[in-house]
């Protein structure tokens, strides 16, 4: 998975509980993150969280704001950044640590600005620079128009597939609104084919049908479904690749 794909992003929002403070660990533990910082936690800690973890935050990469999260901590370290954390004040995905509800960065003025930018599915063609994540993506464009621009593609959750690993020709029921739709553990965007004859699932006959979970946890997200494909009506129709007018084929990327 390519940590750096955004959606839509963790909040990036002043008046954070946690006061800023730089990163002391970073660690990516299969479909989790976990990171300290340096300035110990002044808030009240979850109950859930065990003794051993009290200083620990936890992201969960498979979900768009985690893996923005991530992107924007990479950022931190690397340009030598301070973090402000927001707590969810829960656990989640590990039991014992708290999970972190949102980030945000300051400056280091040594290094010139926060410095984080967005870029085309290329992850060379700068788009331009992000002022805000609170809802999608808010940019200052690099070229042409000054005021702050925004991106926050739709995404699906649920692709069905006749490959027992879910490859090749997918299909769907129902595409959430506005075309075309970001599948983000695979880094690509697709739209809804019509219902003719030669788009629908159920021309596959009897063959078995498997579904893919896109925020399930890698490995499990192929899962066998208890139908063939003969048993699937007009409404459901093949995925077809499709062309994000900001990103390009793949989802734009936060650096």
């Amino acid at each position: 998975m390519n940590l750096k794909l955004l959606a839509v992003v963790a909040a990036i929002v002043p008046g954070a509980v946690c006061a800023a403070s730089a990163v002391k660990q970073l660690d990516v533990l299969g479909n989790a993150v976990t990171f300290t910082l340096e300035q110990p936690k002044s808030h009240a800690i979850p109950a859930c969280v065990s003794a051993d973890n009290l200083q620990k935050w936890a992201i969960n990469l498979n979900s768009l704001q985690g893996q923005a999260m991530y992107s924007l901590l990479v950022t931190a370290v690397s340009k030598e950044h301070l973090v402000n954390v927001t707590p969810a004040n829960r656990c989640e995905v590990i039991a014992d640590i708290e999970q972190a509800g949102s980030l945000s960065l300051k400056t280091n003025p040594a290094q010139g600005g926060v410095g984080v930018s967005l870029y085309k599915g290329d992850g060379v063609t700068k788009l331009g620079a992000v002022t805000n994540t609170s809802n999608g993506i808010q940019y200052v464009p690099s070229e042409g128009v000054t005021w702050i621009q925004h991106y926050g593609p739709s995404t699906l959750n649920i692709v069905l597939y006749t490959d027992a690993q879910c490859a090749g020709q997918g299909y769907i029921y129902h595409a959430p609104s506005p075309s075309p739709h970001l599948l983000l553990p695979k880094n690509r965007f697709y739209t809804k084919s019509d219902s003719k004859s030669e788009n629908l699932l159920s021309k596959n006959g009897n063959v078995p049908v498997y579904q893919y979970v896109a925020y399930a946890e890698e490995g499990k997200r192929c899962q066998k479904t208890q139908n063939t494909a003969n048993q699937y009506d007009a409404r459901y129709t093949k995925l077809l690749d499709a062309e994000h007018p900001l990103c390009g084929m793949h989802a734009c990327v936060i650096r």
